[in-house]
C-alpha cells in the first residue's frame, strides 16, 4: 500500500471521526426534534458514509491490479459516493434556509424548484455506469474525471451561492455567534472543495466538510443559551432574539402567552420550591400538541407560544381553538406532587403586527399583572386593549419625564366656619402628544410597576418647594400645601434623607408641606411607616390620611400612624345623602376621627346641602367642585386673587 494511499485514508479517517463525534454529541444532548437539527444530523450523515466509502475504496484500490472483483466493488463503492455526495450542497441550502427561517418566505413549488440541480445530478450518477458521464476507469483501473464531475460540481456551486446569499439577507436578524460561525464554516468548506478540484490527490474536501459541521455544532446547534434548563423550552432571550428576527424579515405571528395567576400559591401549598417545576409539568403537556421550538419560558408563571404565518402556509393550527383545548385542560385538576392542584389560568391572544406593534410591547404584555377580573380566562382582540393601553402609559410616563410633558395642579381646600382658603392639594398631569391627557389614577400604578415612581414624586415636590419658595402662599393666607405620596417611595432605603435633601434646597418651613398618604397603602405595612412618618413630623412636616373609607381601613392603623389630618372619601359623604345607613356611617366616621384628636377633610363637597350637613357634624375643611375642579397654577392665582376680591368687597 503506497505512502498516497495512506494519506488519503487518513483524510478520510479524519473525517469519519469527527462527524461521529457531532453525530454523538448531538443525540447525547437530544438536539434532535427541530428541522435544523435533522438537516445538521443528515449533512453529518452524509459526510460519514462519504468517508467510509472512500476509505474502503482507497483500500481496495491496489487490490484491484490482483482480482477484477474488487475492481468492480471499488467502481460500486465510488458510484455509492457520488449518489450519497450529491445531497450534501442541497441539504446544507435547506439548513441555511431554516437557520435564517426564509423558508418562511417561499412557496411549496419553489421549495420544489430548487431541487431541480440536485435531481439533474442524481440522475447522471445513476446512470454512470452506461454513460460513463460523470467519471471512468481506463486499463489500469486509474480513476478519471469526466464533465458530469463538473456539472455536480457548478450544481454544488449553486447550492453554496444560494446558501450564502440566504445567510448575507438575515445577517441582521441572527445572533452575531452565528453570523460570523456560518460565514467561517462557508469558507472553509469551499477551501477544501477548491483544493480538492484543482489537485485531486489532495483529499481534502470531506475533512473540512467535517470540520465545518463540528463548528456549527459548537455553535448554530448549541443553544444552551437559548434553553430553559427545567422546561427544556426556549427562554425569555431566545423569545426576544426570535421575535426581533422575524419583525426584521416582516413576518407575522400568532403570540398566545398562558400565564398562571396562582402559581405562588400552590407552590407553598405543595411543598414546590421552585415553581419552575409546575411549569415543566405544564409545558409538557404543551409539546403532545406543538413543538418545542414555538415555546418559550419567559417568567416565573409564563409560557409563550409564538406562531409563524405566512402567505403560502396557513396556520398549523387554529390558535383559538387551541387555546380553548389549554383552557379546557386547566379546568381539571393537575396532579403536582401526588397533589391533585387547580392552576388558573390567562391565555393572552394577539397577533404581530396588527396589535403588537414591537417586541416592547409585546413584553410588555407578557410582564403586565392580569387584573383579577381577567382570570381563568382567554383575552383576545379588545380584551387586550387593556395591555396595549398599559404599554402605551408607561411609554408616555417615560416620555413626559424626558421631555418636561408633566404639569402640576392645585385644588383648594378651605376652612368649614368660614369658608376661607385652608390650602390646596398639588396633583399632577401628564400631557401626551401621542394619546392625550392623563390623570394619576391611570398612570401612577404604571409608573410605580416601571420604576418611574420617585421621577414623579421627586418632580412633584420639586415643584411644591419652588411655589412655596415665592412666597405667594403665605400671602394668600394658605395654611399648607398637601402633597400625595407614593408608600412605595416611602419604603425606600434613605427616603428621609432624600426628601430633607430636596426640601432643605429651598430653605422653606417644613410645616407647610402635608404629605397624603392612601389609607389603602398605608395600612399594609404601618409599622415601617410610623417610623418614617415619626422621623419626617420630627422635622416639621404634617401628614394626612387619604381617601379614608375606601375599604381599607382599620382602628389599628389609624391609631399606629401619627396622621394630622384624616380625608375621608367622597363615597362616604355621598352615600350619606342617598340612605340613612350612609348617614349613619359619615357620622360614626366623624365622631370616630375627633375622638382620636385628629383634623378632619371631607372630599367630593359640590352642594350646599353637603356643606350643611357637614357643618352640622362640625368636619374642619372641604374639598371639591364646590369651590374648584383641579386647575393650573395660573388658574389657581387667579382664583386665589377672585376670593380676596370678594372678601373685600364683603369687607
Amino acid at each position: 500500500m503506497t505512502y498516497t494511499i495512506l494519506f488519503h485514508m487518513a483524510f478520510y479517517c479524519a473525517a469519519l471521526l469527527v462527524c461521529l463525534t457531532s453525530i454523538a454529541f448531538t443525540i447525547f444532548q437530544k438536539r434532535t426534534d427541530l428541522s435544523h437539527n435533522k438537516m445538521f444530523l443528515l449533512m453529518n450523515y452524509i459526510v460519514l458514509i462519504n468517508a467510509l466509502t472512500c476509505f474502503f475504496a482507497e483500500g481496495l484500490q491496489p487490490l484491484t491490479q490482483i482480482n477484477a472483483a474488487f475492481h468492480q466493488l471499488r467502481f460500486a463503492l465510488e458510484l455509492f459516493y457520488f449518489i450519497v455526495h450529491c445531497a450534501l450542497a442541497p441539504t446544507l441550502f435547506y439548513y441555511v434556509m431554516n437557520v435564517t427561517r426564509t423558508s418562511l418566505d417561499r412557496p411549496k413549488y419553489l421549495k420544489f424548484l430548487c431541487l431541480f440541480p440536485f435531481i439533474f445530478t442524481e440522475i447522471l450518477v445513476v446512470l454512470n455506469p452506461f454513460t460513463h458521464f460523470v467519471y471512468w476507469h481506463d486499463e489500469n483501473y486509474a480513476f478519471h474525471r469526466n464533465w458530469g464531475e463538473n456539472s455536480i460540481y457548478i450544481a454544488a456551486f449553486i447550492y453554496t451561492v444560494l446558501a450564502f446569499v440566504n445567510l448575507m439577507l438575515s445577517w441582521n436578524a441572527l445572533r452575531r455567534r452565528n453570523r460570523y460561525a456560518m460565514t467561517y464554516f462557508f469558507c472553509l468548506t469551499v477551501f477544501g472543495v477548491i483544493v480538492q478540484f484543482i489537485d485531486i490527490d489532495i483529499k481534502s474536501e470531506l475533512f473540512c466538510e467535517a470540520l465545518a459541521l463540528v463548528g456549527l455544532m459548537l455553535t448554530v446547534e448549541n443553544e444552551d443559551d437559548r434553553l430553559d434548563a427545567t422546561t427544556n423550552i426556549y427562554n425569555r432571550n431566545a423569545l426576544k432574539s426570535d421575535v426581533k428576527h422575524l419583525l426584521a424579515k416582516k413576518h407575522s405571528m400568532n403570540v398566545l402567552c398562558l400565564k398562571i395567576t396562582n402559581i405562588d400559591m400552590i407552590s407553598k401549598i405543595t411543598g414546590v420550591s421552585n415553581s419552575d417545576e409546575i411549569m415543566e409539568d405544564v409545558a409538557t403537556y404543551l409539546k403532545t400538541f406543538v413543538p418545542r421550538e414555538v415555546l418559550y419560558h419567559t417568567d416565573v408563571n409564563t409560557i409563550v407560544l409564538l406562531q409563524k404565518l405566512d402567505s403560502y402556509n396557513k396556520n398549523y393550527i387554529d390558535i383559538i381553538d387551541f387555546a380553548e383545548n389549554i383552557y379546557n385542560r386547566f379546568q381539571n385538576d393537575w396532579d403536582i406532587h401526588g397533589v391533585d392542584i387547580k392552576l388558573t389560568p390567562v391565555i393572552m391572544i394577539g397577533d404581530i403586527p396588527t396589535q403588537i406593534q414591537s417586541l416592547e410591547n409585546l413584553l410588555y404584555m407578557i410582564d403586565s399583572p392580569v387584573p383579577k377580573d381577567f382570570e381563568n380566562s382567554i383575552l383576545l382582540e379588545e380584551d387586550l386593549e387593556f395591555f396595549i393601553r398599559r404599554a402605551a402609559v408607561e411609554a408616555a410616563v417615560s416620555n413626559g419625564l424626558k421631555n418636561g410633558r408633566f404639569e402640576v395642579y392645585y385644588q383648594p381646600t378651605h376652612n368649614l366656619s368660614d369658608l376661607k382658603l385652608h390650602g390646596a392639594e398639588m396633583l399632577i398631569r401628564l400631557h401626551d402628544n401621542v394619546i392625550g391627557d392623563l390623570y394619576p389614577d391611570e398612570f401612577i400604578p404604571i409608573a410605580e410597576q416601571a420604576g418611574f415612581i420617585d421621577d414623579i414624586d421627586d418632580f412633584v415636590l420639586n415643584q411644591v418647594c419652588a411655589f412655596i419658595k415665592t412666597g405667594v402662599p403665605m400671602k394668600l393666607g394658605m395654611d399648607c400645601i398637601n402633597v400625595n405620596l407614593s408608600v412605595l417611595q416611602c419604603m425606600g432605603n434613605g427616603f428621609v434623607n432624600k426628601i430633607l435633601g430636596i426640601v432643605n434646597q429651598y430653605d422653606i418651613p417644613k410645616n407647610f408641606i402635608n404629605f397624603e398618604i392612601t389609607e389603602s397603602v398605608s395600612a399594609s405595612d404601618y409599622e415601617l411607616l410610623a417610623d418614617v412618618i415619626k422621623e419626617l413630623k420630627s422635622n416639621g412636616f404634617l401628614f394626612s390620611m387619604d381617601d379614608y373609607g375606601t375599604g381599607y381601613s382599620n382602628m389599628h392603623t389609624l391609631f399606629s400612624l401619627d396622621f394630622d389630618i384624616v380625608k375621608i372619601d367622597k363615597s362616604i359623604l355621598w352615600d350619606a345623602e342617598k340612605s340613612e345607613i350612609g348617614q349613619i356611617i359619615l357620622e360614626n366616621c366623624v365622631h370616630m376621627i375627633r375622638q382620636m384628636k385628629r383634623k378632619i377633610l371631607v372630599e367630593g363637597v359640590e352642594t350646599d346641602s353637603q356643606i350643611n350637613r357637614l357643618k352640622a357634624l362640625g368636619v374642619d375643611y372641604l374639598q371639591g367642585y364646590y369651590f374648584s375642579k383641579p386647575i393650573t397654577q395660573n388658574a389657581f392665582l387667579k382664583y386665589c386673587e377672585a376670593i380676596e376680591l370678594e372678601r373685600s368687597k364683603i369687607c
